[in-house]
């Protein structure tokens, strides 16, 4: 699924009635001005290399807290060590751990291992833990300000980006890759690949390694059938959400679980969801894979029908384009539109001199 809606319950804590007596702090994040009262999570933007990133966030003693999932979105890798109860944070060559719930970071120097104080300690609220952004980042080597003038907060990681996602190929050929996503199944999966063995066309399937142990008849399928395919994670969960460890077994369980079925592996990953942070990127990127975006999303798993579907390819289609579709029956008849559009988007774009390639040939 491309795209989600996030529900987040504000809870008040049964006996801590005191809090009523707090006075509300003013904060200015972004654009808006936000009441929040202390120890309460509230939801604002901070500016993280110019990019706006909606964030919980919660006040103690005049100090804002955001949750440390949060520096993900700055490059930072975020694991939770369970045997001494702390957050690890590393960064470039910069690496410490904050045990949580305390107001101290333990990081090492020259070899030794040091014990610094932080301006307050973490808290826990709805199962997140929340850390002080200002010395996290500042231990980070991260880059804070406030611009009073505009009334935003801006995180800034020195280092350039030097990875990004691939949303379309070269736009000087008029080539077009057909990607589906979730599967394999056996309903909408069957169906697709029958009608891409009729029409003698190629596409890409973006598969969920948990599907792909039910399936694996289907996934050899694919694959005999000349198809290629790409990681979608094992459980298509979503990736700024969960520390960076299992963003690596997402990958890795995925790509054993394709192994053991089809023999090989891909280089391809598409993200659930299509969210990443920037550490989620570069661990990707390092790790070994190419992240495959695309350029017409045809939103088909809301339940469009074929012809809204239709006329999205066709209405947005450019050379060098990927069309991003699906292949799971998590609802049935959700994807009726999938199925009875891709003939008519498989002859129009023939017709109009595209080729259908994989996504493979169409990065060459």
């Amino acid at each position: 699924m491309s795209m989600f809606i996030f529900i987040k319950k504000h809870k008040n804590y049964l006996g801590k009635m005191l809090l009523l007596l707090f006075i509300f702090s003013v904060m200015t994040i972004g654009t808006d001005v936000i009441e929040a009262k202390e120890s309460s999570v509230s939801e604002a933007h901070v500016y993280v290399d110019e990019t706006p990133i909606q964030t919980n966030y919660a006040l103690r003693d005049g100090h804002l807290l955001v949750p440390a999932i949060f520096f993900k979105e700055t490059g930072s890798l975020v694991d939770w060590n369970e045997k001494y109860d702390s957050i690890v944070f590393r960064l470039g060559d910069i690496s410490f751990a904050h045990p949580t719930g305390s107001n101290v970071i333990d990081i090492k120097k020259n070899n030794n291992w040091e014990r610094e104080q932080l301006s307050v300690a973490s808290i826990h609220i709805d199962g997140q833990t929340f850390v002080p952004l200002n010395d996290i980042a500042k231990y980070l080597d991260l880059n804070v300000s406030y611009h009073e003038d505009i009334k935003k907060t801006f995180i800034q990681n020195p280092e350039p980006r030097t990875v990004s996602s691939i949303g379309s190929g070269d736009g000087e050929q008029k080539q077009v890759a057909l990607t589906f996503d979730d599967g394999p199944d056996i309903l909408y999966t069957t169906q697709i690949l029958e009608i891409l063995k009729e029409k003698g066309v190629p596409a890409t399937f973006f598969v969920v390694g948990q599907q792909v142990e039910k399936h694996p008849e289907m996934m050899k399928r694919i694959v005999d059938e000349g198809h290629a395919f790409g990681n979608h994670s094992f459980t298509h969960s979503l990736f700024p959400d969960i520390q960076s460890s299992d963003v690596q077994n997402e990958l890795r369980q995925t790509q054993d679980i394709i192994s053991d079925t089809v023999g090989r592996q891909s280089d391809l990953f598409r993200p659930p969801f299509g969210a990443l942070t920037r550490a989620d990127e570069e661990l990707i990127h390092r790790i070994g894979f190419r992240s495959i975006m695309w350029s017409v999303d045809t939103m088909d798993w809301s339940g469009l029908s074929g012809d809204e579907i239709y006329s999205t390819v066709i209405n947005e289609i450019s050379p060098g384009g990927i069309v991003l579709q699906h292949n799971i029956d998590w609802n049935p008849e959700n994807l009726k539109g999938t199925v009875d559009a891709l003939p008519k988007i498989i002859d129009e774009l023939q017709r109009q001199g595209y080729t259908f390639v994989t996504i493979q040939t169409l990065l060459e």
